[in-house]
């Protein structure tokens, strides 16, 4: 048997263990017998808890945030019409600007709109992670900015900035541009402003997770392949990474806290807190976390019990989604088809939409 054989061999068994049905559910779900800490049903606590010991707590931002749109143009091609809009926001080492571009399609009325949190420059239209012309054919807008037009992603970015162990790091500074960028999208007539989703994969998918939680204005939540403090149990992992291994090559991701607390405890099962509390403080806003099965660095059947220890916290089971698809770590139209599939059955486009997302038909 090879090791990949192994893995999922492996992996069925621990997610047909992490699995239970709704009627099941009770005080029980959470007993230490699982291995996984209890889940904070207060979401004000779990936000304080992450933000001192994970993700770093931002400072109070006193000065006017600005945002003014830079260019307007049609793009026939698209049927749509495109917008760049230059947003202020704040990073650890101090204020920054920013381009956000967006495309809206050419019809009446406020829509919905798709932020996605990009590795890309947002001026790229070639950019199969950000499928525009998909996402305004179900009748959505879409806006999209590059993560390093706001802070590098270098785990040097941060040296000679003296950092409390509390301090906010990279993730904490990519979700905060998000919501800077919401700012502007709620002033928009063009936009719904009560279906705004955010997007984001990989590291990216962290930050989607850390936006979703803390701004109530986000109104779909996703995260695609985020692994290890994304959407993944600590508890529920096999061979992905661990909290020693992204600290430590990513420092500048997390507030200091998180490797100086709770190195290690992942691993020999002493760590008092999991991410299925954080990915409750979504409720009951609509969340869909989206795997890819050969993805084991990020651990697919760890997302998937996430997911599952998380998602009786909402009243409504139709408000959160999982899924996974075959092949590798990545952000693919199979994966925005589920997004806008699942848009589409909460009602945010028109009826035709909604009717081709139930029959599957997600084209």
């Amino acid at each position: 048997m090879n090791r990949n054989q192994l893995f999922r061999r492996r992996a069925a068994a621990l997610a047909a263990a992490c699995l239970v049905s709704a009627s099941a559910v009770s005080a029980e779900w959470y007993d230490a017998k699982t291995g996984v800490p209890p889940i904070e049903l207060n979401r004000a606590k779990a936000l304080r808890f992450f933000a001192e010991n994970v993700y770093g707590v931002r400072p109070e931002w006193k000065a006017v945030r600005s945002s003014e749109v830079v260019k307007e143009e049609d793009v026939p091609a698209l049927a749509a019409v495109r917008k760049v809009i230059r947003v202020e926001t704040l990073t650890p080492l101090g204020p920054k600007t920013f381009d956000a571009v967006g495309y809206f399609p050419q019809k009446p009325g406020p829509v919905p709109v798709y932020v996605y949190i990009s590795f890309r420059a947002a001026t790229e239209t070639e950019n199969p992670r950000w499928p525009i012309g998909l996402i305004l054919s179900r009748g959505a807008a879409t806006f999209a900015f590059c993560y390093e037009d706001v802070l590098k992603d270098d785990a040097k970015v941060l040296d000679g900035v003296e950092r409390a162990d509390n301090a906010w790091g990279a993730i904490s500074t990519w979700s905060l541009a998000a919501s800077r960028l919401i700012d502007y999208l709620v002033t928009d007539p063009r936009v719904d402003a009560a279906k705004i989703a955010v997007v984001g994969h990989s590291r990216l998918g962290k930050t989607a997770i850390w936006t979703g939680a803390n701004d109530t204005r986000v109104a779909m939540t996703v995260s695609n392949d985020s692994g290890c403090f994304g959407a993944r149990l600590h508890a529920r992992n096999i061979c992905g990474e661990t909290i020693d291994q992204i600290t430590a090559r990513f420092p500048h991701w997390f507030a200091p806290n998180a490797r100086k607390l709770y190195k290690g405890k992942d691993e020999n099962g002493t760590l008092p807190f999991d991410q299925h509390s954080l990915l409750a403080a979504v409720s009951p806003r609509l969340l869909a976390v989206g795997s890819a099965a050969d993805d084991w660095w990020a651990c697919p059947s760890g997302e998937m019990a996430g997911w599952e220890y998380a998602r009786h916290v909402w009243k409504d089971q139709t408000s959160v989604e999982y899924h996974v698809r075959p092949g590798k770590h990545d952000l693919t139209s199979v994966d925005w088809n589920e997004y806008l599939g699942f848009a589409a059955r909460k009602g945010w486009f028109d009826k035709g939409a909604a009717a081709r997302a139930a029959d599957g038909d997600l084209r």
